[in-house]
């Protein structure tokens, strides 16, 4: 997922209660994106079912967090984002995401909401290690990128407990199946009794040879509900597990800063199926690679990943660029290529692009 580091400003208020307050950050951008030909999942926005479009983005994003402590210490509080829901494709309404709430102490951290799992927790993707960012997500919405392993299988309201030792950190997670599918057409309720989904994962931080190495290791379990399930951007094209399909999910990541401008990242996942029916009863191996190198203001990040399976490949890369203008504002540039083999969308490519700026408040 995209991680953005914002200026803060904070509001402290203190009405019978020890240690509360409320934090506000956003972020803004302006610019224009394209391509995409308006393919799912490939494209972050729709388009107008031409070769290639391009189009004007505008867009931000309002982080409040609210914090207090007890009297016995334990630390709890809040976290939203307030965003626009439509852009490009038109001025949008606001809405609420990434919505969660913690409590913390001595035990660890315990959170619920609309967050990463456990292992998309203390896992780096390879665009998180070498710091890509474009206006248009150019360097995640392409065929080859893998972003959230099993996470939102269910109504992605995920409960994961965080605890952290030395230069160790551990976490675990469940996600609850709530049996509520409904028909899109009729409405009509239709049985859902997958088994609950639930991760674990660690993660650990050393130094070597003057880099600042991170490795991660984890394992997931869900089970496909109604409309199947399949990792990344596969199932938009036409490979899917079926409803009952109980999947097992091992993932490991390493980063790598080597301090002399360069980063890097790998990331290997693979997905292990149990289908009722046997169809598709094969497992899906992902691959990611990226490298970045920073001079001055300038960052420059190139990224590929591939989702190999039997029935169809996938496959894209990004390159990205910013430059730093100072005082929370970079001009940020990216471009993504994406290759799909499967029936129905056999041998064709599909790009994005982006340029604008981004303003860090």
């Amino acid at each position: 997922m995209k991680k953005v580091l914002f200026a803060t400003t904070a509001l402290v208020a203190s009405a019978g209660f020890a240690a509360a307050d409320i934090t506000f950050s956003g972020n803004a951008e302006m610019g224009i994106v394209g391509g995409g030909k308006d393919v799912p999942g490939v494209s972050s926005y729709k388009g107008n079912g031409d070769d290639s479009t391009t189009e004007f983005n505008n867009d931000f994003t309002l982080t409040v967090v609210g914090s207090g402590q007890t009297d016995s210490g334990l630390s709890f509080g809040i976290s939203v984002d307030f965003s626009t829901d439509a852009e490009p494709d038109a001025n949008g309404n606001v809405s609420l995401d990434n919505e969660a709430v913690f409590i913390s102490g001595d035990f660890g951290t315990l959170t619920l909401g609309e967050i990463d799992g456990a292992v998309d927790k203390q896992l780096t993707e390879v665009n998180n290690a070498i710091g890509q960012y474009s206006i248009g997500d150019d360097e995640t919405v392409h065929a080859g990128f893998q972003g959230s392993y099993g996470d939102g299988a269910y109504d992605n309201q995920i409960l994961r407990y965080d605890y952290a030792f030395g230069d160790f950190g551990f976490s675990a997670s469940m996600e609850l199946n709530d049996d509520k599918a409904v028909n899109p057409t009729t409405g009509a309720r239709i049985e859902n009794n997958a088994d609950n989904g639930y991760a674990l994962a660690i993660s650990y931080k050393t130094e070597m040879g003057g880099a600042n190495l991170g490795f991660g290791l984890g394992y997931q379990y869900l089970e496909a509900g109604v409309g199947g399930w399949a990792p990344g951007n596969i199932k938009t094209y036409g490979v899917a597990w079926e409803q009952g399909t109980e999947v097992d999910i091992i993932a490991a990541t390493v980063s790598a800063d080597f301090n002399n401008g360069f980063t890097a990242g790998f990331e290997y996942s693979n997905y292990d199926p149990d289908v009722p029916s046997g169809r598709y009863d094969n497992d899906i191996d992902h691959y990611a690679l990226g490298l970045g190198y920073s001079v001055n203001a300038l960052s420059l990040g190139a990224s590929y990943g591939k989702f190999d399976t039997d029935g169809a490949d996938a496959d894209g890369w990004a390159l990205t660029a910013a430059y730093d203008l100072g005082g929370g504002a970079s001009v940020v540039a990216g471009y993504s290529d994406s290759d799909i083999n499967g029936a129905g969308v056999d041998n064709n490519d599909y790009e994005t692009y982006s340029l604008g700026v981004v303003m860090n408040f």
